[in-house]
């Protein structure tokens, strides 16, 4: 079976990934705060910052947040200069090749068409107007989407708590050099990997 007649992905294009049923989707680099940095009224208060940021998505928006671990060894630096202090050339040889876990968070905002009907050999696609869903054609709704996405943004990044990157398509595809967030997750390979998906 060829693999791009079951791949859900349509295309990436103006930086949103496009499903076959007609799905929008946006996606953000999260940097979150270090573990055990924040009190208990910091971590309620990013909790309603949340709540407050996803509030202002607009109807059939989906909210789904990832978090990718992946096991690494540190690196340490030996700089070369002598202006490094005992403690500070100490500590590089301690933690040189210990292994920890990279935390990497992102975000992703799904705007389904309105009013699709669940997937069943009962619904066909004979029976509609037209085969693409609303969504994705009606400019009024990707608009709406888009500003929902950028107040969403405006929310956490004010709020001191988090920040936000806008994925690109690059991000999404990769490059020759690189492989995409798309590859990576199919072949669950880290950022270093080389691409192998043509």
């Amino acid at each position: 079976m060829n693999f791009e007649k079951v791949f859900p992905i349509y295309k990436v294009e103006n930086d949103c990934i496009l499903s076959r049923q007609g799905d929008v989707t946006l996606g953000f680099r999260v940097v979150l705060p270090e573990i055990f940095t924040l009190s208990d009224q910091e971590y309620e208060a990013f909790h309603q910052v949340l709540v407050k940021a996803i509030r202002v998505l607009p109807d059939d928006t989906v909210f789904h947040k990832q978090d990718w671990f992946i096991s690494r060894q540190y690196i340490a630096s030996f700089p070369l200069e002598q202006g490094q202090s005992f403690l500070a050339r100490a500590s590089e040889r301690f933690f040189n090749e210990r292994p920890f876990l990279d935390h990497t968070c992102y975000l992703f905002l799904t705007r389904k068409p309105s009013r699709r009907k669940p997937s069943s050999s009962v619904f066909s696609n004979l029976l509609r107007r037209t085969i693409v869903p609303e969504g994705p054609l009606s400019t009024q709704r990707m608009q709406e989407f888009l500003d929902g996405a950028g107040q969403l943004d405006r929310i956490l990044s004010d709020s001191g708590f988090a920040s936000l990157d806008r994925l690109t398509g690059e991000d999404f595809c990769g490059s020759t050099q690189i492989a995409g967030l798309l590859e990576r997750y199919l072949g669950l390979s880290s950022l270093t990997d080389k691409p192998m998906l043509r």
